[in-house]
C-alpha cells in the first residue's frame, strides 16, 4: 500500500517531463501559426456563437506597420489607461477622481502608486478566461493626507458578448458545463478569444462598488461596441476592499477570542499544575484538579505519542494516515483548479490526462467509512457477547460528546474567526461566504442533517462526510444487534440493504445521466456546492453507506475467523497484499478513463465505476485490516505501526476538520494568477500538511484531549452514583 507513493511519484515525474517536452513543442508550432497568419484575420461571427479572435487581430496598414488598436488586449488596455471613476449621484466619488487625474499629470506620488496599482495589460488571452489582478497591497496603503483620500481596491468582472447575440443564456445543465469543459480542452486558442475577464483597479475610496461598475463600462462599452461586441460589468461588494469595508470587531468575536484566551490560560495552568502538584496520591484527587490536570501539556504530549495498549489494529494506524492525506491532496487539487491560474494547460493536463487520474478519484475518504463500520460491529457485538445491554441512546450520547468539542470549535473559528485571518484581492471573494454559510446553518451540522438541509449552503463543504458518518453509525448498531440476534434472518437483511445500497445510485445515474465521479472541471469546480454530482450523489448518505456496508461484514469475518483461530499462511499473506496492492492502485487509475477527452458519455460506464470502484476499493482495505489484525506482513507491519502514524492517525478527526481552514488560508491570500506544475502542488500538499499538523496538535492540546479527559470523568461519576442508587435499591 505505501509504495503506491512512490509508484504515483514515479509516474507523475515521466508524465511531467514528456508533456513539458511536448507542451513545448506544441508551443513553437503555435507561435509559428500566429506568424503565418499575422495579418489575415477579418471580423466574422462563428457558427458556434464563440468570440473569435479573428475579429480583433493585426491589420497591416499600408506602410506594413501593425495597428496595434484592433488587437483585443490593445482595446482593453486603451480604453482602460485613462480611466477615470466618476458618479452620477456621489459627488465625492466626481471630485476625487479629478483630484487623483490631477495629481497624476502632476506625477505626485499617491496618484502614481493608485495609477500603478491598476491592471495595465491583459496576459494570457488566449487561455480563455483573463485575470488581472494589479497590485492589492501597494493599492491598500495609498493615502493623501492633504486631501483625505485613501486607495480602495475593486475587482470588474467582465464578460463579453457578440451584441447579434443578446438575449437571456439558456439554464446550463451539468453536461452543457462538461461539454464545455471538454471544448475548451481541445480548442484552438486562435479560434476564440476570452469570454471572461477579471480587472483590478485602485481608484479613491470615496468611490463605491457601483461607482466604479459604472465607470468601467463607460470606458469599455464604446470602444468594443464598434467591433460588435457587447460587455456586460459588475463589481460585486464581495470583489471591492476598502478601509471603509474592512471588517470590524464585534462582540462575538471578542468573545469568541476571550474563549481561546481563557483555553490557552487553562493549558499553562495545567502544565503548572502537573510540573510542581504531588501526584504521589492520584487517588485523592478532586474532580477539580483532575480537570485542570487535563489541559497538562505534558500530559496530552504523552498521551498523543505514547504506543498503542495492543498492536491487534495497528493498521489501523496507516489507512487513516493514508486517508487523511490523500483527503488534504484531493482538496487542495480541488482548490486549485477553481482561483486563477496563469498556465491554463496545467490544469487541462489534470483534467484530461489518464494518468493523472488519481488526483481525481475522491476514493480515499472510503477508509474511514470502511474503518468505522468495522469498529462499530466489532464493539457492538462483542458487547452483547459479553451480556452487556446495547444502551442505543447511551452509545449516540457518547459518541455525538466525544464529536462535538471539536466540531463546535472548528464551526465557530469558520463562522467568527477565519473572515480575520487574511486578507488580498479574492479573500472576501473566496472566505466570506464560507462565514456567512456557518452563521446561518450551523444547527444542520450538529444536527447532524447537513447533507440534506440547505446543503447548497453547508457550513465547511467537507462535513459531509461527518453526517454521513453519523448515519452510517445508527444503521450500524442496530443492523449489528439484528446480525447478532436473528443471525442467519439478519444476514438476509443485510444482503437486502447492500443490493438496495448498489441499486439507489446505480438508478439514478441511469434516470438523470449523472456522473459516476465528480466532473472536476472547471464550470464545476468554482462552485463545488451546487453541483449535480455533489448535491444528488456525494454527500448523500444513502449513497454512501455501501462502503459502510463492507466494512461491517469485514468485522463479522474477523470475529468468526478470530474464533476459529484460523491462521493465514505467509505466503497467502504476499500474494494477498501484493494483490491488494495492485488492485488500490487500479482503483485510483480507471477513474482516468472517464475524463478521456471524446470520450461519448455512457451511464454503463459510471455506473460500473461507481458501483464496482467503491467495492473492490474497501474488500482491499477490508483485507489488510482482517490480516494485518490477525497475523502480520512482517516489516511492512512494523513500518505501518511506526509512531509518526500512530500520531497521525489519533489526528486524523482534528487533521479532517481543520486542514480546510489551512487551504481556504492559502487560496484565500493568493495575490496574482497561480502557476502550477507537478512541484509547486508537491510544495503545497507539504506545506498543508505541515501547517495543518501544527493546527491540529495546538487544538488537540487545548480542545480535544481536555474534553475527552473531563468527560471520561464525568462518565465515572454518573456511572459510580448509578451503581450506588442501584445497590440502595436492591
Amino acid at each position: 500500500m505505501w509504495l503506491e507513493y512512490i509508484w504515483i511519484t514515479l509516474t507523475a515525474i515521466v508524465v511531467i517531463t514528456n508533456n513539458s517536452v511536448s507542451h513545448a513543442q506544441s508551443h513553437n508550432a503555435s507561435e509559428s501559426k500566429i506568424t503565418r497568419h499575422l495579418g489575415n484575420y477579418v471580423v466574422q461571427k462563428d457558427h458556434d456563437d464563440t468570440l473569435n479572435t479573428k475579429n480583433i487581430t493585426p491589420i497591416i496598414d499600408n506602410e506594413n506597420t501593425i495597428n496595434t488598436q484592433t488587437l483585443f488586449g490593445d482595446i482593453i488596455a486603451n480604453s482602460m489607461k485613462n480611466f477615470l471613476p466618476f458618479s452620477n449621484a456621489n459627488d465625492n466619488c466626481t471630485k476625487d477622481g479629478q483630484h487623483y487625474v490631477n495629481d497624476l499629470n502632476n506625477q505626485t506620488l499617491w496618484a502614481v502608486k493608485m495609477y500603478t496599482s491598476s491592471s495595465k495589460y491583459p496576459g494570457s488571452i488566449l487561455s480563455g478566461d483573463v485575470n488581472e489582478l494589479g497590485y492589492f497591497d501597494q493599492c491598500m496603503r495609498v493615502s493623501s493626507k492633504r486631501l483625505g483620500i485613501n486607495g480602495a481596491y475593486a475587482i470588474a468582472n467582465v464578460r463579453f458578448h457578440l451584441a447579434a447575440d443578446e438575449g437571456p443564456p439558456e439554464p446550463l445543465d451539468q453536461f452543457d458545463i462538461i461539454k464545455a469543459d471538454r471544448e475548451r480542452s481541445k480548442r484552438d486558442p486562435l479560434e476564440v478569444g476570452p469570454k471572461n475577464l477579471l480587472w483590478a483597479l485602485c481608484f479613491p475610496d470615496s468611490c463605491t462598488n457601483e461607482d466604479i461598475r459604472l465607470s468601467v463600462d463607460r470606458a469599455l462599452a464604446p470602444a468594443f461596441q464598434a467591433h460588435n461586441i457587447s460587455v456586460k460589468v459588475a463589481v460585486p461588494p464581495l470583489m471591492y476592499t476598502s478601509k471603509n469595508t474592512a471588517l470590524k470587531y464585534t462582540n462575538a468575536v471578542l468573545i469568541v477570542y476571550g474563549i481561546f484566551i481563557v483555553g490557552c490560560a487553562l493549558m499553562i495552568a495545567g502544565t503548572l499544575y502537573d510540573l510542581f502538584a504531588d501526584h504521589s496520591k492520584p487517588g485523592k484527587c478532586s474532580f477539580t484538579s483532575k480537570c485542570l490536570n487535563s489541559f497538562s501539556v505534558i500530559t496530552n504530549m504523552r498521551n498523543l505519542t505514547e504506543d498503542p495498549k495492543t498492536k491487534d489494529f495497528a493498521v489501523t494506524n496507516g489507512l487513516k494516515t493514508l486517508g487523511i492525506i490523500s483527503v488534504i491532496i484531493g482538496h487542495r487539487v480541488a482548490l486549485n483548479l477553481g482561483i486563477p491560474s496563469s498556465d491554463p494547460e496545467y490544469s487541462e493536463r489534470i483534467f484530461t490526462d489518464f494518468w493523472w487520474s488519481f488526483l481525481k478519484s475522491p476514493v480515499a475518504v472510503e477508509i474511514f467509512f470502511i474503518i468505522s463500520g468495522f469498529f462499530t460491529y466489532v464493539v457492538v457485538e462483542e458487547r452483547l457477547r459479553n451480556g452487556k445491554p446495547l444502551k442505543f441512546i447511551f452509545l449516540m450520547i457518547y459518541r455525538i460528546i466525544r464529536i462535538f468539542p471539536m466540531y463546535i470549535t472548528v464551526i465557530v473559528i469558520f463562522a467568527f474567526i477565519l473572515p480575520y485571518m487574511g486578507d488580498g484581492p479574492l479573500w472576501k471573494l473566496i472566505v466570506y461566504p464560507e462565514a456567512e454559510f456557518c452563521r446561518k446553518n450551523w444547527w444542520t451540522n450538529l444536527l447532524f442533517i447537513n447533507n440534506y438541509v440547505h446543503s447548497n449552503e453547508m457550513c465547511m463543504v467537507h462535513a459531509w462526510y461527518l453526517a454521513c458518518d453519523m448515519h452510517f453509525f445508527i444503521v450500524g448498531v442496530f443492523l449489528t444487534y439484528i446480525v447478532w440476534r436473528w443471525n442467519k434472518a439478519g444476514i438476509v437483511i443485510y444482503g437486502i440493504l447492500f443490493a438496495i445500497s448498489i441499486y439507489i445510485p446505480a438508478k439514478s445515474i441511469y434516470d438523470n445521466k449523472q456522473w459516476g465521479v465528480m466532473p472536476y472541471f472547471h464550470g464545476n469546480i468554482k462552485n463545488l456546492r451546487t453541483t449535480e454530482h455533489f448535491q444528488k450523489v456525494y454527500i448523500k448518505s444513502h449513497y454512501r453507506i455501501t462502503t459502510y456496508l463492507v466494512g461491517l461484514a469485514a468485522a463479522f469475518i474477523y470475529l468468526r475467523i478470530k474464533q476459529s483461530k484460523f491462521k493465514f499462511s505467509s505466503e497467502s499473506r504476499i500474494i494477498g497484499f501484493i494483490t491488494c496492492l495492485l488492485l488500490h492502485i487500479a482503483c485510483y487509475i480507471v477513474t482516468g478513463y472517464l475524463y478521456l477527452p471524446g470520450l461519448t458519455y455512457n451511464p454503463w460506464n459510471h455506473i460500473i465505476y461507481f458501483t464496482f470502484q467503491r467495492i473492490v476499493y474497501s474488500l482491499t482495505i477490508s483485507y489488510l485490516l482482517v490480516v494485518s489484525s490477525l497475523s502480520n506482513f512482517g516489516f511492512i507491519s512494523s513500518f505501518i505501526e511506526c509512531k509518526l502514524f500512530t500520531v497521525i492517525s489519533r489526528l486524523s478527526y482534528v487533521l479532517y476538520l481543520t486542514h480546510f481552514i489551512v487551504q481556504l488560508q492559502s487560496i484565500g491570500q493568493i495575490r496574482q494568477p497561480q502557476y502550477g506544475n507537478f512541484w509547486t502542488l508537491y510544495w503545497e500538499i507539504n506545506a498543508d500538511l505541515i501547517t495543518a499538523l501544527s493546527y491540529s496538535v495546538f487544538f488537540n492540546l487545548i480542545v480535544e484531549a481536555p474534553c475527552r479527559k473531563i468527560f471520561k470523568e464525568l462518565m465515572n461519576v454518573f456511572l459510580k452514583a448509578e451503581k450506588e442508587s442501584d445497590s440502595t435499591e436492591s
